[in-house]
């Protein structure tokens, strides 16, 4: 069975590499009027690295028109504004002239309300030598299609920058419901050009509150993971060691259980996460948070810059702490019975409930969710499931007509009071009475090696039984 992970902020928390993703951010999809519209992601600013490293841009696009083939798209990237920083190459689809190239596309979608879309299209760039520090230019994205109108954009190119390196964060196991953790934030600049400033994300998990509310960090919420975007004052120098001069307190509440803090450290200005997922922001109204030099940076004649350079080996300006509570989690299961004569079909409905009080926020992809192993009543064959449910042995005639059955919910974060509804429809091949099937809840991927959580230690609503007639 495929498991569903949670989308947007929760799922960019995955890896570092789904982070950078989430920084590019999302342009507008655009206004369906006449033809479908094709809307090309606002481009994040880049940053050179000195040669002979490079820098490489990749193009994002998004769209809200349904069930749509754009195979004859060709898009014009014209980067003569950089011919004065940058070598440009393009990719393989692209035909070039001097700076400017005409690359082949295709772009389909299907019935979701917005797609996006990843192009082959790229460039990638390389510092021309002299080029000074902070010299800056700009490349233009335009497109055709006889079956979209593409909306094309501007990207903006400078060379050199910050580059800050944020120190291990601190794992904590053992937390107490109630008790407040402290977690250090420190960095370093290890980049080419001092930072105008410094701008930080905090994100706690499910079952941690910030217990401060700065004047100069706003908070705010996507409905599962709760965000601190501060900016304490200063500039960075080169080679420069700097930390917030508080350390994060984090308060360990009664949903705690696997919580996690991730901390971004990015340059002032630089657009970044978790822009454009519709949070309400509110500013804090505490004390002001403020930077503490641990080593003091050199000078430097380069303009101070607000773009990170593309960072690369062990330097990475996103870390992730790991805080487990002393708490439990409680999963059950309910079972149902229906009546069907020969032939006739019976739908059985059961599900699986979070009766908490901690939150289950599996970060490992779904792995480590509970979910229902299904058995059949004799007599019977499988005409339909929901769309959760599907038979444990894939692309299986047998399976898909008798079971076993496996069925998990849509989401990796399980609360207090969430219950995941499945069903089954059955056919009655032959009618005995009080046939049986059952439901079993099961951990991990594989349902013939489920071991038990410690976190939930009531096996008593571990099984229900699906009867018939």
């Amino acid at each position: 069975m495929r498991r569903r992970s949670l989308t947007g902020t929760a799922a960019v928390f995955m890896s570092a590499a789904g982070l950078a993703a989430a920084l590019l951010g999302a342009g507008p999809a655009g206004a369906v009027t006449g033809r479908p519209v094709i809307t090309l992601d606002a481009p994040a600013p880049v940053a050179l690295p000195a040669a002979p490293a490079t820098a490489d841009v990749h193009l994002e696009f998004q769209t809200k028109a349904r069930n749509l083939q754009a195979d004859d798209t060709t898009l014009t990237v014209d980067a003569r504004g950089l011919s004065k920083i940058a070598k440009v190459t393009f990719s393989d689809n692209c035909t070039a002239k001097g700076l400017v190239a005409t690359c082949s596309e295709m772009f389909e979608t299907d019935s979701s309300p917005t797609t996006h879309m990843g192009a082959m299209t790229g460039l990638t760039l390389t510092p021309l030598k002299g080029a000074a520090l902070g010299a800056a230019g700009t490349y233009k994205v335009t497109g055709r299609s006889a079956h979209a109108e593409i909306v094309g954009g501007t990207g903006r190119v400078e060379v050199g920058g910050p580059s800050f390196g944020l120190d291990s964060l601190t794992d904590h196991a053992d937390l107490k419901v109630g008790s407040t953790v402290s977690e250090p934030v420190r960095f370093s600049n290890v980049g080419n050009r001092p930072a105008k400033g410094v701008q930080t994300v905090l994100a706690a998990s499910p079952g941690l509150d910030f217990a401060d509310h700065y004047a100069n960090c706003k908070y705010g919420s996507n409905g599962t993971i709760r965000f601190a975007e501060c900016y304490p004052k200063g500039a960075i120098g080169i080679g420069e060691t700097a930390a917030l001069a508080a350390p994060v307190r984090l308060r360990v509440n009664s949903a705690a259980l696997y919580t996690y803090l991730d901390t971004l450290t990015a340059p002032l200005g630089q657009p970044g996460w978790p822009d454009g997922q519709g949070i309400r922001w509110r500013w804090g109204t505490g004390s002001t948070l403020k930077l503490k030099v641990i080593k003091a940076g050199r000078r430097s004649s380069a303009p101070a810059g607000s773009v990170s350079l593309p960072q690369s080996g062990k330097v990475t300006d996103y870390r992730i702490a790991s805080l487990r509570a002393r708490n439990t989690a409680d999963f059950g299961v309910t079972g149902a019975s229906a009546r069907a004569g020969q032939g006739k079909n019976a739908t059985f409905a059961f599900q699986l409930s979070a009766n908490g009080p901690a939150t289950l926020y599996d970060r490992s992809g779904g792995d480590g969710v509970p979910t229902v192993w299904v058995t059949l009543p004799a007599g019977t064959t499988a005409v339909g499931h929901s769309a959760d449910c599907a038979p444990w042995q894939e692309n299986n005639p047998t399976a898909e007509a008798h079971g076993p059955y496996v069925c998990g919910p849509s989401s990796i974060v399980l609360p207090k009071g969430k219950t995941a509804r499945f069903s089954l429809t059955l056919r009655v091949d032959e009618v005995a009475a009080h046939a049986r099937g059952g439901v079993q809840l099961v951990w991990g991927p594989d349902p013939s090696h489920s071991r038990r959580p410690a976190f939930d230690p009531n096996s008593r609503n571990d099984s229900a039984a699906l009867t018939l007639n």
